[in-house]
């Protein structure tokens, strides 16, 4: 089932309970769930947000207002954990006995099951925490830990749970995957391909309850913008995490191509990520430093106006050597919807999205030569760049609108069980 297939609903979501249970959260890369949970908020959802951990990097102005109505998990209270336990194993038995069981039986595919067992100790702390919100829906960020302590917390507590799929913990270090969406009363996953994936994992039955839904736009956020390129030094950019998956070291190859064939341009990497020394050190051994600039992390509003200056975003992505691999990268929708011409590769989602010569520019994967050729075509080909920009814009506005997805969303959480929306009547939207 495709999200074109899911009723809006009426009204908004003033009746609207949830709780959020996220691994690590705020985090600066992850902003389409900042968007998400505020979309909520400000239209009145009652929603609890528990994160495991607390964000260990710089935080954007949003994220730190929303990290405010945080409750973490980390640092522990021993007493208080250690009280939940007894609470739990005392009051419901036969749940935290069998949960626990069930979990440890499951197949781990290699995985320790140790890491099974702290995630139902921190299920069941999870539970005590939100212990005046029971028979409210639960609801997780990512098919891994946090899905498994929101699936044990949702048991204790006698509610519905959901979650939404992303990446990494799809196709990398996967185990549960069967368990942790067979449990819940829908999966939500951002690309279709994802969708195809677990739906091939988890067979027909449990298949009907995944559905797709794109990660929205706040699109009011790039009206204003419209690339202005140097004709001097046009602007290459990429924004990323500075992981493989990026495929960024193609990316600095193709610039010393472009260089050699001698054209003029720089190109920007803005990002943050294990491989910034990697990238680095490549830049520095072709002799690249005048041309090719690492930024490290920015705020989102300076990622805004990098848009407004490139003459093309290229994010050449790859499945990486251990399956790691991107959904649809959320800065190619953002490049997309600034009429900025985007080079990306065939990988995963991302063909959903850009269609080569019609929303942008696609180049197979890992290939230098590719993405400096199509650079290239964009530099020779006058009004291609603005043809296709323009395509992009229209096809993400049509697809990728902020207040219609989240709509699509909420009633997905009321058809779970999470609560009634309320309509402008006062009655209730089934």
């Amino acid at each position: 089932m495709t999200d074109d297939q899911v009723r809006p609903p009426a009204g908004r979501h003033d009746q609207l309970r949830l709780s959020y249970v996220i691994g690590t959260y705020p985090v600066l890369t992850e902003t389409f769930i900042d968007r998400e949970i505020k979309q909520l908020l400000d239209r009145g959802a009652d929603l609890e947000i528990v994160s495991i951990r607390r964000p260990r990097t710089e935080l954007s102005a949003l994220q730190r207002e929303l990290s405010r109505r945080v409750r973490y998990l980390l640092p522990v209270s021993w007493p208080r954990l250690l009280r939940a336990h007894v609470v739990a194993a005392v009051g419901r038995p036969r749940t935290y006995f069998g949960t626990a069981a069930w979990l440890l039986s499951r197949g781990h595919d290699g995985a320790p099951r140790r890491r099974t067992a702290y995630h139902f100790v921190t299920g069941v702390y999870v539970a005590d925490v939100l212990r005046e919100r029971r028979g409210v829906h639960v609801h997780a960020h990512f098919v891994d830990r946090a899905a498994t302590v929101a699936l044990v917390a949702s048991r204790l507590l006698g509610s519905t749970y959901s979650v939404t799929a992303h990446a990494r913990e799809i196709y990398v270090d996967a185990f549960l995957l069967r368990e942790r969406i067979g449990e819940a009363s829908f999966t939500a996953t951002c690309t279709e391909y994802n969708r195809r994936h677990l739906a091939s994992i988890v067979g027909p039955r449990v298949a009907q309850r995944i559905v797709r839904l794109y990660h929205g736009l706040d699109l009011q956020t790039f009206l204003g913008v419209d690339p202005v390129a140097s004709p001097d030094r046009p602007l290459l950019l990429a924004v990323a995490q500075l992981t493989e998956r990026k495929g960024l070291r193609y990316l600095v190859e193709a610039c010393r191509l472009l260089r050699d064939r001698g054209r003029a341009f720089e190109c920007e990497i803005v990002g943050d990520g294990p491989l910034f020394e990697t990238l680095a050190a490549q830049v520095r051994e072709l002799g690249l430093d005048d041309i090719v600039r690492l930024t490290g992390p920015l705020q989102y509003h300076d990622v805004v106006e990098r848009y407004g200056r490139a003459f093309a975003f290229v994010l050449p992505c790859i499945v990486a050597p251990d399956g790691d691999r991107d959904g649809i990268p959320n800065v190619i929708l953002e490049a997309m919807a600034s009429a900025v011409p985007v080079v990306s590769t065939p990988v995963s989602g991302i063909p959903e999205v850009l269609r080569d010569g019609d929303t942008g520019l696609v180049v197979p994967e890992a290939d230098a030569i590719a993405i400096a050729d199509a650079v290239e075509r964009l530099l020779d080909t006058p009004g291609l760049g603005l043809r296709l920009g323009t395509s992009a814009r229209t096809f993400v506005r049509a697809e990728f609108d902020l207040d219609r997805n989240i709509d699509r969303l909420a009633q997905r959480f009321a058809d779970a069980g999470a609560g009634a929306l309320a309509t402008p009547s006062g009655g209730t939207h089934a």
